[in-house]
């Protein structure tokens, strides 16, 4: 990933994605390419339903492999409770950044028809293309504090079209992962009487609740392959019909 040093970042247009990337058509190595870079973060996305499922067989066994196969705020809050604060954090950023720069270059490289991708992929009522499609109206005015806020999979990818410079996105984004990981541990030591009831009462009904989730992530799964595919139909009559 080098950066050719041609947009100022601090313009407007460097954070607008639609002024910044048209998009244009895609081509059968163009796809391959995007599957390539979309490979490690749609893995990791699968992770996370692996994490929800056995996250109470792992949370006091072995908190750092939930971690580094869920990092969402609820994990992080019970495996910052099990966790010495140095792997939580090494661990941590490792985990949340890694996917980072893959999402960045799929953005930076194909504009909007990154969106369109992802959209194909996961289905257009996702969450995260639901929340793209939210945060690029406010990205232009302040994507540098949005970055730094939730640098997540939507952003990453909205830094990318928008071609914001990759020293600023890594800086950024490292800087906004540390301190979420810092404000979680914080939070976590502040109420670690109510989280360590949480978890004990977890790890006592393990089994029960790793069938629970296990059915909760089996129902989503279900709900979004029928969403991809009533898209999918959609966009087939759309094209049928024209």
């Amino acid at each position: 990933m080098v950066d050719d040093g041609r947009d100022d970042p601090m313009t407007t247009d460097a954070l607008d994605p639609e002024a910044a990337s048209p998009a244009v058509a895609i081509t059968d190595a163009d796809r391959r390419r995007m599957n390539r870079l979309a490979a490690l973060p749609l893995a990791f996305a699968l992770a996370v339903y692996v994490g929800w499922i056995f996250s109470a067989a792992l949370l006091e066994r072995a908190p750092l492999l939930l971690l580094s196969l869920n990092a969402t705020d609820p994990i992080l809050l019970g495996v910052a409770h099990q966790a010495p604060l140095w792997a939580f954090m090494i661990i941590g950023v490792t985990r949340l950044f890694i996917t980072d720069p893959f999402l960045y270059r799929l953005g930076y490289d194909y504009g909007p028809n990154a969106k369109a991708y992802l959209a194909a992929e996961l289905g257009p009522r996702n969450r995260i293309i639901r929340a793209m499609g939210w945060l690029e109206r406010w990205f232009p005015r302040v994507g540098w504090l949005l970055l730094f806020a939730i640098p997540g999979y939507p952003m990453c990818l909205l830094s990318g079209i928008a071609r914001m410079r990759q020293l600023p996105f890594v800086v950024v984004n490292l800087a906004g992962t540390v301190t979420r990981l810092a404000l979680v541990w914080w939070v976590a030591d502040l109420f670690s009487g109510p989280l360590g009831t949480v978890i004990d009462f977890i790890n006592r009904y393990s089994i029960p609740f790793t069938v629970a989730m296990f059915v909760l992530v089996a129902v989503q799964t279900v709900r979004n392959q029928r969403r991809i595919a009533s898209a999918q139909d959609d966009a087939d009559s759309v094209t049928e019909d024209s």
